[in-house]
């Protein structure tokens, strides 16, 4: 999607039932949600907003590998394998001028009920009627086995035919290149058109790479060869740093560093627009880097050594003037919810900012038949609103919040809670 951004707020506010500035933009209605290996009713700001949203759509579907809080409101859920059982791939510049390239081939059988993504979508299209008939592929199939440049002239001509085909190609690959794959690789077929773009694009960095003389269109199957039988990962291009130019795209060759929407809006900055609440004298630090916590990954709570419950860091004379304890519970809210987090004292905090680690707040199986939640969830206390207001970035690193001390029955809840998880996270440590 090319606005997700806007799509989402479309979403939100239109199903919502309220009213949104639009700059001139049209709001189409969000009728319908498809979410794939994410899980934005955890990861983005203002969760009960969106999972209001998510109850009014006409229409809600999750592809993933876990049982997430998305998937818990949707309609359909369509279970994915896991990583380890199905091909993927991983891209990393960090040795630039070499980039690496890896290929992961799957070490189990998906589990029964699972399926790989690209065969989840290829049922799909087929379906919808998407895809070519029977017929057409067998021929693309024959060509790609016998000669891959005559499968790729052919599919060009079926492109020409029947334009509707152009944005489902990856799929048209996968069935039909992917089976005459080795090793089961059909999912890397798609990566076959993208190795011959490489080529063409950057064919010095390519031959660089690959120490080789050929020219594209040999390139490109030459680089997809060398993807396939790389099974630790192998650098794709070797770029030189006098060629580092040549890689902005823009037409003068520049870096643009002006944003003009961005200059506009520093132009407009009152500071008396941004004075703080009273209600909410307290900065919370959304989304603290600690040792073993990560983004939003299901993880059993095992895996985290240390601070099981995300803990609210905050400065000891803090915790004194409020009436709190080291160890305790603490309630932290602001106004779009309230969440209850257990206290932690931390002489480097500053007095008047708090922090709490982002990637908890994840609903996962007990053993039992039933599910607990480790740690605090962030966005319930997050604001749609509270963002950037051109990328829509929320302000995660400075929240106003208020807080008061959690006790009695609610404390004993909390830290029932708390013991459920650390003792799913020893029975899982000490089976393994």
């Amino acid at each position: 999607m090319a606005d997700w951004k806007q799509a989402f707020c479309n979403l939100c506010y239109v199903n919502c039932g309220l009213e949104v500035a639009t700059e001139g933009r049209k709001i189409t209605r969000v009728r319908a949600l498809w979410v794939e290996s994410t899980n934005p009713a955890n990861t983005t700001a203002d969760t009960p907003r969106f999972e209001a949203a998510i109850r009014a759509l006409d229409l809600s579907v999750v592809v993933d590998g876990a049982y997430t809080e998305t998937a818990q409101l949707a309609d359909y859920v369509l279970p994915a394998a896991a990583q380890y059982e199905k091909w993927e791939t991983t891209l990393f510049n960090f040795e630039w001028p070499r980039n690496f390239f890896h290929l992961r081939a799957p070490l189990f059988e998906p589990l029964p009920g699972t399926l790989p993504e690209p065969e989840i979508y290829a049922r799909l299209l087929r379906a919808m009627g998407d895809l070519p008939g029977d017929d057409t592929l067998a021929e693309l199939r024959a060509l790609a086995a016998a000669d891959r440049g005559k499968m790729m002239e052919r599919a060009f001509q079926l492109f020409a035919e029947n334009p509707k085909l152009v944005p489902v190609a990856a799929m048209l690959l996968y069935r039909t290149l992917g089976p005459t794959l080795p090793d089961g690789a059909a999912a890397a077929a798609p990566l076959y058109a993208g190795c011959h773009q490489t080529a063409m694009a950057h064919t010095v960095a390519v031959q660089r790479a690959l120490k080789t003389t050929a020219a594209p269109p040999l390139l490109g199957d030459v680089l997809f060869e060398k993807m396939l039988a790389s099974r630790s990962g192998f650098v794709f291009t070797a770029h030189e740093y006098d060629e580092i130019f040549q890689l902005v795209k823009h037409r003068d060759g520049k870096i643009h560093l002006a944003v003009p929407e961005l200059l506009d809006w520093l132009a407009r900055l009152d500071p008396a627009g941004e004075q703080d609440d009273p209600a909410y004298p307290f900065t919370l630090v959304a989304g603290q880097r600690r040792m073993y916590n990560a983004n939003q990954i299901f993880r059993t709570p095992a895996w985290r050594k240390s601070d099981p419950d995300g803990a609210l860091r905050i400065h000891p004379d803090d915790i004194a003037a409020l009436g709190g304890t080291d160890g305790g519970w603490m309630a932290v809210s602001t106004r779009t919810g309230r969440i209850v987090c257990r206290v932690e004292s931390d002489p480097s905090m500053r007095r008047g900012l708090v922090a709490l680690p982002h990637g908890y707040g994840q609903s996962y199986p007990d053993g039992k038949g039933g599910r607990i939640v480790d740690g605090p969830r962030l966005n319930l206390i997050t604001a749609h609103d509270d963002c950037d207001p051109i990328a829509a970035t929320p302000y995660h690193k400075n929240v106003a919040v208020h807080l008061a001390p959690v006790v009695g029955a609610e404390a004993k809840a909390a830290e029932a809670a708390s013991a459920r998880v650390r003792a799913v996270a020893a029975a899982h440590a000490s089976a393994a």
